[in-house]
């Protein structure tokens, strides 16, 4: 690879795969997602643009209030796959999806919002190349981190 080319402009989406959509979305709620549309796919063209021509799923897309558009978008797949008996999403040390993580201006203020609506904090604070981090279990047991930059 040579030079750099400047096509990336920002995130767009992260999809996740969850058995239940209602604590999803109550969990991305509380860091101001908004539920933005809901569609059935039932086989047709995005089942085949994901590989699974037979897939059905509902596909639910949550919107983050007063950013640049960035969504978090859950897919219920109908039926549920059965149990993945691998390392549980929390454990970093696996390979694949690691965390997904969200900028906050006030951690303190942003964790003692979280903990207060029952979200399980997964560790301390770590203070790492000028932010302050802290990891906890999103739905699904996905880790979410939070991150308060110094600039």
């Amino acid at each position: 690879m040579t030079g750099s080319y400047e096509m990336i402009l920002n995130p767009d989406h992260i999809t996740i795969a969850v058995a239940d959509a209602g604590p999803a979305i109550a969990f991305f709620a509380l860091l101001g997602f908004r539920e933005d549309h809901v569609a059935t796919i039932d086989g047709g063209v995005p089942a085949r643009y994901m590989g699974m021509p037979a897939m059905k799923a509902q596909h639910i897309t949550l919107a983050l209030e007063g950013a640049y558009h960035f969504e978090i978008q859950l897919l219920v797949f109908d039926p549920p796959p059965a149990d993945d008996p691998g390392a549980h999403p929390t454990n970093l040390r696996k390979r694949g999806f690691n965390h997904i993580a969200f900028r906050v201006d006030d951690i303190e203020a942003a964790t003692a919002h979280l903990v207060a609506n029952g979200v399980t904090v997964l560790s301390d604070e770590m203070d790492y190349i000028s932010r302050k981090l802290r990891l906890f279990e999103g739905p699904e047991g996905i880790t979410v981190e939070l991150v308060q930059r110094d600039d």
